[in-house]
C-alpha cells in the first residue's frame, strides 16, 4: 500500500507494513510520531539522516541533508512497522506527523472497563456517556478502522463525515457526524443506521429529526470476533 502525502501532513492512518510518501525539509527538523505507541527504531542508508533521536513521549526527531528520496524504516514498541518514503523538499518547514495505526489493538485494560459494569444496559450507557463527554473509554485505543458499509437508504440521506474509530475488547466504537443532505426534514430512526453486528447506536445531542443540513453525532458500538 502506497500513501502520498505533502509536506503539510498532520495525521496519517497507516496499516502494518505499508509505504508512506512524505515530503520532509532537508534544513528543518522533522517529526514522526505514532499514536498511543513509541517508536524505538527508525533506520536508513548509511549517511542519509544527518541526526536522529527520541523524545521523551517516544516520537522520533531527525534530519537530513539529502537531495534525492530516500528510505526510512520505522518499528515501534507494539511491533508496528512502516516505511516512509521521504522526498526531500529545499527551504521546506520541518514535518510534524502523527501516525495512526490503521489496526491498533485495545490495551489490557479494555476488559476491565466491561467488568466494571453491573449489567449490559450499564456498559453500554458508561461508554456512550464516556465518549459524548469526549472521554475514551479504559483501555480503548483509537484507530482508523472507519469504513462502514452503511445502508442504500442511509447513503441516500445522509452525508457521513469526520468518522473516529476506538477499539476495545472485542468491541469497537466509532464516532462519525452525520448531516441530512437532503432538501426535506428526516425523522431519526436507528434501524436506518445499524450495520452488521451494531449492538446500540446513540446520538448527541439527543434529537427525533434533522432538518436540511443539520448534523448530529452518531456512535455505534460494534461486535467483533473474539482474538
Amino acid at each position: 500500500m502506497l500513501i502520498s502525502t505533502s509536506i503539510w501532513a498532520e495525521n496519517l492512518t497507516v496499516t502494518p507494513h505499508s509505504v508512506v510518501r512524505l515530503s520532509v525539509s532537508n534544513r528543518e527538523p522533522n517529526v514522526i510520531a505514532v499514536m498511543n505507541d513509541r517508536i524505538v527504531e527508525a533506520n536508513s542508508a548509511a549517511g542519509k539522516l544527518a541526526d536522529k533521536k527520541a523524545t521523551d513521549s517516544g516520537a522520533l526527531i531527525f534530519t537530513t541533508e539529502e537531495t534525492t528520496p530516500f528510505s526510512l524504516y520505522i518499528e515501534t514498541e507494539k511491533g508496528f512497522g512502516f516505511t516512509v518514503n521521504a522526498i526531500p523538499v529545499k527551504k521546506s518547514q520541518g514535518i510534524n506527523v502523527s501516525v495512526m495505526n490503521a489496526e491498533a489493538k485495545a490495551d489490557s485494560s479494555a476488559q476491565e472497563w466491561g467488568k466494571t459494569s453491573d449489567s449490559y444496559s450499564q456498559f453500554i450507557t458508561r461508554t456512550f456517556t464516556a465518549a459524548m463527554n469526549d472521554n475514551i473509554p479504559t483501555g480503548f485505543v483509537k484507530n482508523g478502522r472507519v469504513n462502514v458499509n452503511w445502508s442504500a437508504s442511509a447513503l441516500a440521506n445522509f452525508r457521513f463525515r469526520d468518522s473516529v474509530s476506538f477499539q476495545g475488547k472485542n468491541i469497537r466504537l466509532l464516532r462519525v457526524n452525520v448531516e441530512n443532505k437532503t432538501s426535506q426534514p428526516i425523522q431519526l430512526n436507528e434501524r436506518v443506521f445499524w450495520v452488521l453486528q451494531t449492538m446500540a447506536i446513540a446520538f448527541n445531542p439527543t434529537v427525533n429529526t434533522l432538518r436540511p443540513h443539520e448534523q448530529v453525532t452518531l456512535f455505534l458500538l460494534i461486535k467483533e470476533k473474539p482474538e
